[in-house]
C-alpha cells in the first residue's frame, strides 16, 4: 500500500499527480462528477480537474486529475485524440443538436425517403470520408460551453441571444459506419479535442442531402486509454475510503513522453527552476511522443514535473509537481 507523510502545507497533495478514467452516466453533467470526488476522496487530494467536458446527454470517460495532474489538461488536448460513438436520427433537426429539446424542422421531401433512405452503409461511409477527414474548420454550437464574455455560450443561447463565434480549425482521423437502418445512423469517429460531435453529426447529414441530430454520444477513448476500463458509478469513491487511490494511473501513463532520470543535485536544480543539459541527463528515449518533452523523475521514479528542450541542449522546467508533493513523500 501506498506510504503516505503530511505534507507541511495541508492543502497541498499528499498523493502524486494521479488521473481517474471515471464512467460518466447520461443526464449527470461533468461537474455533478467531479464534485462527487472532491466530497468523497481522501483527504490530501490537492486540487482536483477534468480533462474535457462531457454534456449532460452523452455518457462514456471522463478523465479526472488530483495531485496536480490537472495542470496537464493543455497537453491532453493538444495531444490525444478522442473516440466517440454517436448514433443520429436523419431528416430532423433540434436546437440543441440532440434529444435534449424539441425537434424545430423535419425533413419530409422525397429524396430522402427514396433515396438517402436507400443509401448503403458503405456507400455513406466512402462519402463521408471523402468530405471530412483531415482538416475541418467547425465553429462552436450555440448550445455549448464555450465561452462568450465570461459567459457560456448555452446560457446567452436560452437567454434569447445567438452568439456567432469564427470557426475554429480541427482534425477527423476516422470515421467509420456502424449501422446504418434509416433514418437511424450509427457512426464511430475520431477526432482532436475540442471538436462538436453534434455539430459535426449535422454536417454529416448536410453532405448527406438531409438535416440531422443525435439521440446519443458515447466518448469511447482519450488516447489510448478506453471507456471499458472507466471506473463505473457502483465503485465511485464513498466516504473518502482510501482504496480508490489504487485505481488512479499516474499522469505520464497517460502522455508517453520520454523520461529523464535526475541524480540528486539535477533534481535539487530542476525544483528551484534551473535550465539543465538534456546531454548530462538520463533518458530514456524509448518513446518519440513529441520527443521536445520529457518526464522527469527521481531515482526512485517519483514523478517531479515536465520538461521542455526549447532548444538543443537546453532543458527548462514547464511544469513543476514540488508545490504539490512533499519533499520526503
Amino acid at each position: 500500500m501506498m506510504k503516505l507523510k503530511m505534507a507541511k502545507n495541508k492543502s497541498l497533495s499528499q498523493f502524486p499527480p494521479l488521473v481517474f478514467n471515471v464512467f460518466k452516466p447520461a443526464r449527470q453533467t461533468s461537474y455533478d462528477v467531479i464534485r462527487h470526488f472532491k466530497r468523497n476522496l481522501p483527504n490530501g487530494f490537492g486540487k482536483i480537474g477534468h480533462f474535457g467536458t462531457l454534456d449532460p446527454f452523452a455518457s462514456g470517460m471522463l478523465l479526472i486529475g488530483i495531485g496536480g495532474a490537472a495542470r496537464l489538461n493543455d497537453y491532453i488536448h493538444d495531444f490525444l485524440p478522442k473516440t466517440y460513438l454517436a448514433v443520429g436520427k436523419l431528416g430532423i433537426e433540434t436546437p440543441t443538436g440532440d434529444y435534449e429539446s424539441e425537434v424545430t424542422q423535419r425533413d419530409e421531401s422525397l429524396y430522402l425517403r427514396q433515396e438517402i433512405a436507400c443509401f448503403s452503409k458503405e456507400f455513406i461511409e466512402e462519402r463521408l470520408n471523402l468530405k471530412f477527414i483531415g482538416d475541418y474548420w467547425q465553429a462552436p454550437h450555440k448550445y455549448s460551453a464555450a465561452k462568450f464574455m465570461g459567459k457560456n455560450l448555452h446560457e446567452w443561447a436560452r437567454e434569447g441571444v445567438d452568439i456567432i463565434k469564427e470557426p475554429v480549425l480541427r482534425k477527423i482521423y476516422s470515421i467509420k459506419v456502424i449501422r446504418y437502418e434509416f433514418p437511424y445512423l450509427a457512426v464511430r469517429v475520431t477526432v482532436s479535442s475540442g471538436t462538436y460531435v453534434r455539430t459535426l453529426f449535422s454536417h454529416f447529414a448536410n453532405e448527406l442531402g438531409t438535416i440531422g441530430s443525435l439521440i446519443s454520444l458515447v466518448r469511447e477513448s482519450i488516447g489510448d486509454v478506453h471507456f471499458s476500463d472507466a471506473i463505473k458509478m457502483k465503485h465511485w469513491p464513498r466516504d473518502k475510503e482510501l482504496e480508490i487511490i489504487g485505481r488512479g494511473t499516474r499522469i505520464d501513463k497517460f502522455l508517453p513522453f520520454s523520461k529523464a532520470v535526475l541524480n540528486t543535485e539535477q533534481v535539487k536544480a530542476f525544483k528551484n527552476g534551473a535550465f539543465l543539459r538534456p546531454d548530462q541527463l538520463t533518458i530514456n528515449a524509448e518513446k518519440k511522443f513529441h520527443p521536445e518533452f520529457l518526464w522527469m523523475t527521481d531515482e526512485r521514479d517519483l514523478l517531479l514535473g515536465l520538461g521542455h528542450q526549447s532548444f538543443p541542449n537546453e532543458l527548462r522546467p514547464k511544469i513543476n509537481f514540488h508545490s504539490e508533493l512533499p519533499d520526503d513523500l
